[in-house]
């Protein structure tokens, strides 16, 4: 049976046993699992020629072999193969390939191949998420076919682009605007299209990037309330009578409270989903204007749908199926980030600590590419168990972006390499230069390059910082097209620069005894600047 037709013909209690029948595992239980189909993978892998480079001659037998003898990996020991699309090098038959940015600029775009096993794991994994996204306790759902979806995801070849492509077929869905028509726009274009037809009829579930989901509320903020004015919303062509009666009925209240009109005056949402690596920043006011706490998932071109939050919202459960989880505590992350040599210590999900910051690392399970590979990014273990959801697993939150790399709002990734390609391109007298990721006083992400010119840069200071600014900003755009998005989708200026007394880094450096690296952290920032007497409000 399809998932729609379990739903109108299956008791509620034995749908959600089969897609969150996880969350009933037992710590012991779940790591069951994660050891057979981590052995399952080892087996396939060892049959490929990308297997036997990573396994070497001798396949493990246990799981601790194969923590022993497998090195940490990382996308540059596949790009040969995985760039190429070299298909019989592979533990199974790719049935999609997914791209996603590697670092930007004029590096190649990353391809991840998606067998058919794992696009089925992706599949119930998603359609789990969908009925706890529409959660209000365990068991309890509300997922309905025919449900209105605005649609804010990129297309396919990108990961989001395949929740329309694997619904089909499994429940009806009505995507605002459709998944034909929204390939052919842009995500500025998809939302002002979807708002007029949620206009039209309604809406249920939205669902996409953290970022794009408040750009898309923003631009529904701005239409609902210029229409008081002569605006979008006079206009009543097209639309049902419950939504004519609702945006009256809105339009009147607002008036008479004078109060702003918000999306969740206009329609009430079954779900509200949520990826990206930005989701805490923009959950509060999202919540606030749509009157529904979003759910996040965790996930990625490489690891696919690999996390979800629960009813509760609180925190998020990794899936048993999609990956073998290891987890690198923080300080070991540092130093083999100072030193590539270094190969860190890892620990399982039965092994990591409440509060304790971990990179994570995956092997993709059910005929996946990656063994032992460092995606790049940061969660915290929240908890270890929650006995208020009866959950025997840890939940975890997403943190951020390994140091070295600084991504802005799930956008761009932005590392040494491209802040130095951009400095060069401008051909502007820039010496020694250090960046952070930063956050305005509304809590939303942007590069900050603090930098010092060469002797013989002859500009005032505002007249430099205004001039490094706008150069900086039109080569960021032109080498990286994700970041252009940034400030037309969101609305905010992903960069910031300040300038610095020549000097300054290099003496900050010799009496620290550390280099000062690309996402240097707040504190070693604000040390910086006072060195340089520079004050600077938090």
């Amino acid at each position: 049976m399809t998932f729609e037709e379990k739903l109108k013909k299956t008791a509620h209690s034995d749908v959600w046993a089969e897609y969150c029948g996880f969350l009933d595992l037992t710590i012991r239980e779940y790591m069951n699992i994660q050891e057979r189909l981590l052995m399952e993978q080892i087996d396939l892998m060892a049959r490929c020629d990308l297997g036997r480079r990573l396994l070497g001659e001798n396949v493990p037998k246990t799981v601790e072999d194969f923590r022993c003898q497998v090195p940490l990996t990382s996308f540059s020991d596949y790009a040969d193969i995985l760039l190429t699309k070299r298909e019989e090098m592979l533990p199974a038959k790719p049935v999609v390939w997914l791209k996603t940015t590697w670092e930007g600029g004029d590096m190649p775009a990353k391809w991840a191949p998606y067998s058919e096993a794992m696009l089925q794991t992706y599949k119930r994994n998603i359609l789990g998420a969908m009925l706890l996204a529409t959660s209000t306790s365990r068991g309890k759902f509300k997922v309905k076919p025919g449900a209105k979806v605005l649609y804010s995801l990129a297309p396919m070849p990108y990961a989001t682009g395949l929740f329309p492509e694997l619904m089909e077929g499994e429940i009806s869905l009505q995507f605002l605007p459709s998944v034909r028509e929204a390939r052919k726009m842009s995500f500025g274009q998809q939302a002002k299209k979807g708002y007029r037809l949620a206009m039209q009829s309604g809406m249920n579930l939205f669902f996409g990037m953290s970022s794009v989901l408040y750009g898309t509320t923003r631009n529904l903020d701005q239409l609902s309330n210029s229409s008081g004015k002569g605006g979008g919303l006079r206009s009543v062509m097209g639309m049902s009578p419950k939504m004519m009666w609702r945006t009256a009925r809105a339009f009147y209240r607002c008036r008479r409270d004078d109060v702003p009109l918000r999306p969740k005056d206009l329609f009430s949402l079954d779900g509200f989903v949520c990826v990206g690596t930005d989701t805490n920043i923009y959950r509060d006011e999202l919540t606030e204007a749509w009157g529904l706490r979003p759910m996040e998932l965790a996930g990625g071109t490489e690891p696919s749908c690999m996390g979800t939050e629960t009813w509760s919202k609180n925190g998020l459960v990794f899936f048993p199926d999609a990956c073998f989880y290891e987890f690198i505590p923080e300080q070991e992350m540092l130093k083999s980030l100072m030193d590539p040599s270094y190969q860190p210590h890892t620990y399982l999900m039965d092994q990591v600590t409440a509060g304790q910051k971990y990179e994570l690392v995956i092997t993709v399970l059910k005929g996946g590419a990656f063994m032992r590979y460092r995606v790049g990014d940061v969660y915290r273990c929240l908890r270890l168990k929650n006995q208020q959801d009866q959950l025997d697993l840890p939940q975890f939150e997403y943190v951020d972006r390994i140091p070295t790399v600084i991504d802005i709002a799930g956008f761009t990734r932005i590392t040494q390499r491209e802040i130095r390609k951009v400095i060069e391109l401008s051909c502007l007298p820039v010496g020694d230069w250090v960046a952070a990721k930063e956050y305005d006083k509304t809590g939303h992400s942007y590069l900050h390059i603090y930098l010092e010119l060469l002797p013989e840069a002859k500009q005032s200071l505002v007249l430099s910082q205004k001039l490094l600014h706008e150069h900086f900003s039109a080569y960021f755009r032109f080498y990286d097209g994700d970041y252009d998005d940034l400030k037309r989708l969101l609305g905010i200026d992903p960069l910031q620069v300040t300038m610095l007394p020549a000097g300054s880094i290099r003496r900050y450096e010799e009496q620290n005894g550390k280099i000062l690296p690309v996402g240097a952290p707040k504190e070693t920032i604000l040390d910086l600047l006072r060195m340089c007497g520079i004050e600077r409000e938090g």
